[in-house]
């Protein structure tokens, strides 16, 4: 199982630096059958860099919604799933933003998901890289992804 964020799911649905390394890993966990997870935020993240792209980049409406149907095709568990398991999350995020002095729990939420299921969290979010950088091991730079 692995965790991947915002900056590497619009990797999927968009060509931009370390596109590749990013779909490599979306095929490997294909091809092995490991889950992909991530908080209940990812789809409103992903939605929100499409529309940063509609005003940035002028891209057509027609051509956000077939990156949001590509980005929602793909096989990403959405969780915790209970309320339980919710909550907690969200107590760990506020603790874990508060250790790495994030100035938001949006990115915390993606740390403590994969750190409460033991599994790495793959990004391309270089301001999280930086402020955990070395205090949460299970947090990997997408551009170190082997693409062998």
């Amino acid at each position: 199982m692995i965790c991947v964020d915002a900056s590497v799911a619009a990797k999927w649905v968009f060509e931009e630096e370390y596109s590749r390394q990013a779909i490599a890993l979306l095929d490997d966990c294909s091809k092995s059958r490991e889950r992909i997870v991530a908080p209940p935020l990812l789809p409103v993240e992903v939605s929100n860099v499409i529309r940063q792209r509609m005003l940035r980049d002028g891209l057509a409406l027609a051509d956000a919604e077939g990156a949001l149907d590509r980005f929602m095709a793909f096989p990403i568990s959405v969780g915790p799933g209970t309320p339980h398991e919710q909550n907690a999350i969200h107590f760990r995020a506020l603790q874990l933003a508060a250790e790495c002095d994030l100035p938001a729990v949006y990115d915390a939420q993606y740390l403590a998901l994969a750190e409460t299921l033991g599994c790495a969290l793959w990004t391309d979010d270089r301001r999280l890289l930086r402020l955990v950088g070395g205090k949460l091991d299970y947090v990997k730079w997408i551009a170190d992804y082997s693409l062998a």
